[in-house]
């Protein structure tokens, strides 16, 4: 049996994966064509299945009707059937679904429903029946004729056929000038309720479940001894799967704690113009971390974007939010079927909008849960046929976000299936013959018996379609002058559009003229300039001062300027900080944001007091001498308890978004001690509203060099330490973190590469008796040559100190991470590990490599652990000689 698969494009295919290959392992061939390119990962797919069944699977493409008169009149006639179809009154409630299909109904067909003759069911029917008329009346596509003929199926199957306007209906209208039998295999639990009406009937049609069935009988019209039940064959592949690791492995991978429940959220692929989901989710984020439920308290959040929607998260940084993960492919390789899978089988619940991940959970057995909001669920969920089918059988449904939050908190499971809702709904929607009743065989056996069937005769034109072809032959050269008079309107609309800007542009330059000549005082204003940086220009070039970088008008940078300008015309003490965050933001943005404030200002660095924590005075007495040590108000575990209060009270997120609780008591005891009444404020804050442009991606890195002046730390006083640390050493600080997780595999890494360079060279490990963050410093083993010093540390100057033996060390080594950019900038050459690409973000890395080199201080080099033994082949295949290669 031989077999020619349409399919719109390859990801197309996917649904049936298992069927093709089982087709193959049966000894069928199947020719497997599409006509439109896509990059979701499914031609690969398919080439991988043909490589495994050369004998038996093909793949090439489809012919092509060339863009011309007859196609766009075929387009045209058929949106406008598809309109037709979305008036009927089942489709009052779906609002969004009648818009869509009236935009691309052509124009005369909507003045023609206007007349009375045309109203009505009846007159809406009469229309549909004379546009049917003119589209079976089109001319044939020969070449499509040509090339099923020369394939000689058995059966041609086409996928999906009801899109709007598809134009695959000319290949079953070609496979039925042939004679050959065709078959529609419903590609989604959408495609019937949502597409457009089939308008030429296969001779078999495919489907899920009963439900299916009745749309194919009742919608389109399908006689019912062409609907074949086989169920969802896409789905066979979850069905009795198992995952591929365990859950501390998979916690791991994609950076969430395996000692908390997580709740994974499948992204949707919404209606194009209706609504973000990105900020939905943010809200979602927010509404699960302001719970007080017990049960919800520090749960893991896994978000799996849609991969056809990874757009619309350019400008969305979960990365400040504990206990949040952004991770997913798209699952058409076992890598990423695996991944996908252990993703729903270790969440505690799954949560989403209108996604066909639903299903998919629902044969896991997982608790699945949606909130409808009106803004979201009147276009894309409520306001559709088959999302109705969810809610009355597999949803845990809320209407508000407080709603679902206790709803999501009462059914959480632990890993593995076992909802009772969900596994009803997909022995009933997915498997209707039974749980173990596998739909793949079914569906070739589906196959099988069209085949076995005797070929209908070959469709031949009828006397009534050549006649009514005659007034098409009219419509098609008018719609010809008007393709080719596109490119000529096209080029008068721009004529005009420059002419117009240019007679503007005269207006306002004359304007301007004059304004000068007469009204302008004689003393131009001239306003200063953004100071210069060594941020983006290349080597050996400086960026001209006169010219603004993106971002130095933009409403927070006004905001900003006009706050620092303001503090140095004040005769008060300013406040600066205080500094709660990550290591890493402190250095790459902070201080030299301050750098820039007070030079922009001309702040008194008298009046400067900075607040921050861990003896970081060093890194600020080039701004000024004033330093307030948070840790001599707070124990370590206090001031952690407190930051931590701070950070739940602002849904997870780690970085200075206000200023907070505690930001307001720090304040109040520095003032007190220092005996300051009404002192200026200079808050992060601040500068997270501004440089959060750029990392969110809505603005390029300029906005951040206009208001940065990036050096390298100031000089220490003498080295203290010396008598009591080797003459020669590296300084090493690991630690677990998203880059570089705490975990058996890492841990051999890390012991085993500083038991190796520990055999050439002295290594000062700068572990801390105390635990500041999250983030915990691996095990150290210390032996021969490893030495530490917890000893020489208190918590009031534990930054201090690994600052000095950083700056009088060889080298540094340790974990990608925020504390990684202090070695380059105290002139340190630093290799910084990291074993998980997806646990940072690249921009921070791009921005610190750019001023290191632009420094021209330490250098800095980031390495994949698994790249490791690659790089050594290089380097005499040791860690010293790796190493030896950063020194130089």
């Amino acid at each position: 049996m031989k077999l020619l698969f349409f399919a719109r494009h390859w990801s197309y295919l996917r649904n049936f994966e298992s069927a093709i290959e089982e087709l193959a392992r049966r000894g069928h061939r199947v020719h497997m064509v599409v006509s439109v390119v896509e990059a979701l990962g499914g031609r690969q797919m398919i080439e991988r299945l043909v490589s495994r069944y050369p004998e038996q699977l093909s793949m090439g493409e489809a012919p092509v009707r060339a863009v011309g008169s007859w196609f766009e009149l075929a387009r045209r006639l058929r949106h406008a059937l598809d309109y037709l179809r979305f008036l009927d009154p089942r489709y009052e409630p779906t609002p969004h679904l009648i818009n869509r299909a009236r935009e691309r109904a052509p124009a005369i067909v909507l003045a023609l429903l206007k007349l009375s003759i045309f109203q009505g069911a009846q007159g809406r029917d009469r229309l549909a029946r004379l546009l049917r008329a003119f589209e079976r009346a089109l001319p044939r596509v020969r070449a499509y004729e040509r090339f099923i003929a020369d394939q000689r199926p058995d059966a041609v199957l086409i996928t999906p056929l009801v899109d709007l306007g598809s134009s695959q209906v000319d290949y079953l209208r070609a496979a039925k000038a042939v004679g050959s039998r065709t078959v529609l295999p419903v590609c989604s639990w959408d495609h019937l309720s949502s597409k457009a009406l089939l308008r030429l009937l296969p001779d078999a049609v495919i489907v899920w479940n009963n439900i299916q069935r009745d749309e194919a009988i009742d919608m389109h019209g399908v006689p019912p001894e062409r609907v074949v039940v086989t169920g969802a064959q896409c789905y066979d592949q979850w069905w009795h799967r198992r995952p591929s690791r365990s859950r501390q492995a998979f916690c791991e991978r994609v950076g969430l704690r395996a000692d908390k429940p997580f709740v994974l959220y499948v992204c949707s692929s919404l209606f194009r113009h209706t609504v973000d989901e990105p900020p939905f989710v943010l809200d979602w984020i927010h509404a699960l971390r302001a719970s007080d439920d017990p049960r919800l308290k520090d749960i893991g959040i896994l978000v799996r974007p849609h991969p056809a929607r990874l757009k619309e998260w350019q400008s969305i940084d979960l990365s400040g939010y504990r206990q949040v993960a952004f991770w997913g492919a798209h699952p058409v390789d076992e890598e990423s079927k695996d991944d996908y899978f252990d993703s729903m089988y270790y969440s505690a619940a799954v949560v989403g909008l209108n996604t066909s991940a639903f299903i998919e959970v629902a044969v896991v057995g997982k608790p699945a849960h949606t909130i409808l909001l009106p803004e979201i669920s009147t276009a894309n969920q409520e306001g559709t046929i088959h999302f109705h089918y969810l809610i009355s059988g597999l949803l845990r449904v809320a209407r508000s976000l407080d709603e679902h939050v206790r709803l999501l908190a009462d059914s959480l499971a632990g890993e593995g299936g076992g909802d009772p809702k969900s596994r009803q709904f997909a022995e009933t929607f997915v498997r209707p013959f039974g749980p173990d009743a596998a739909a793949t065989p079914r569906f070739v056996a589906a196959i099988e018996q069209v085949v076995a069937a005797p070929a209908p005769p070959a469709d031949r034109p009828d006397l009534t379609e050549f006649a009514l072809r005659l007034p098409l032959h009219a419509a098609a050269a008018l719609i010809a002058l008007q393709i080719r008079a596109q490119l000529w309107r096209k080029h008068f609309r721009n004529r005009v559009r420059k002419d117009y800007k240019m007679w503007k542009r005269r207006v306002l330059v004359d304007l301007k003229r004059f304004a000068v000549q007469r009204l302008a005082s004689t003393r131009p204003r001239v306003e200063t300039p953004p100071p210069p940086s060594a941020l983006t220009p290349k080597p050996g070039r400086h960026r001209d001062p006169a010219k603004r970088s993106w971002g130095w008008d933009a409403p927070e940078a006004d905001d900003v300027r006009e706050l620092v300008t303001l503090l140095g015309r004040s005769d008060k003490p300013i406040l600066v900080g205080p500094w709660l965050s990550e290591t890493g933001f402190e250095l790459l943005y902070w201080i030299p944001f301050l750098a820039w404030a007070k030079t922009y200002g001309n702040l008194d660095p008298d009046k400067l007091i900075v607040i921050s924590r861990g003896g970081a005075a060093p890194w600020y007495s080039h701004l000024t001498t004033n330093y307030e040590e948070l840790l001599s108000y707070y124990t370590p575990d206090e001031f952690r308890r407190r930051n931590e209060e701070r950070v739940a009270a602002q849904y997870g997120r780690l970085k200075h978004l206000d200023i907070s609780k505690f930001d307001r008591e720090i304040i109040r005891r520095v003032s007190d001690a220092r005996g300051l009444h009404g002192a200026e404020l200079l808050h992060p804050s601040e500068m997270y509203g501004l440089f959060e442009h750029f990392w969110f991606q809505r603005a390029p890195v300029t906005i951040v060099e206009a208001f940065t002046q990036f050096s390298p730390l100031p000089p220490m006083e003498p080295f203290a330490l010396r008598g009591q640390l080797p003459d020669r050493y590296v300084a090493a600080k690991f630690y677990g973190n998203s880059a570089l997780p705490d975990n058996p595999e890492n841990r051999a890494f890390v012991a085993a590469f500083l038991t190796d360079l520990a055999q050439h060279i002295d290594v000062v490990l700068l572990n801390t008796a105390d635990r500041y963050d999250d983030h915990d410093d691996y095990p150290a083993q210390v032996r021969g040559r490893i030495h530490r010093i917890e000893h020489l540390m208190q918590p009031t100057n534990n930054l201090a100190v690994q600052t000095q033996v950083i700056r009088h060390a060889e080298a540094f080594v340790g974990t990608y991470g925020g504390f990684s950019y202090l070695a380059p900038l105290v002139g340190c050459n630093t290799l910084a590990f990291y074993s998980r690409a997806t646990g940072f973000r690249f921009d921070h890395l791009e921005v610190a490599k750019r001023v290191f080199s632009g420094l021209r201080c330490g250098a800095f080099v980031e390495l994949d652990t698994r790249a490791v033994g690659v790089v050594k082949l290089g380097f005499a295949g040791s860690a010293a000689a790796l190493l030896e290669s950063v020194r130089r």
